[in-house]
């Protein structure tokens, strides 16, 4: 049986940049909610010179589905890294907090 040859990427490094600079303007939504502000936001941000992107490559991006977005944006922990909470729940900080007692007199 012949191995079928690999099929070229349809984007290339430079679309991915810009879409995940798209995907972190605004405030890293899912491809769902991204997809269709990609026409409008891809024309404004190569306008103001924040994206270097051929019009081919503008048009690729504007074009791109909610679910491609979702797969190559797989790896979302690693692009927006949080911070992790180091408060925990202990006696050592519940004795340090003043809590008023009233007793009952019988």
């Amino acid at each position: 049986m012949r191995r079928r040859a690999p099929r070229a990427p349809t984007y290339g490094p430079r679309v991915m940049v810009a879409l995940i600079k798209c995907w972190a303007v605004l405030r890293a939504p899912a491809g769902k909610r991204l997809a269709p502000m990609l026409p409008v936001l891809v024309p404004m941000l190569s306008g103001d010179g924040e994206l270097d992107l051929t019009d081919a490559e503008a048009e690729l991006l504007s074009k791109m589905s909610a679910a491609t977005i979702d797969r190559r944006l797989g790896e979302r922990a690693r692009l927006m890294p949080r911070g992790r909470s180091h408060t925990k729940p202990g006696s050592l900080l519940k004795s340090q907090i003043p809590i008023p007692h009233w007793s009952r007199s019988a």
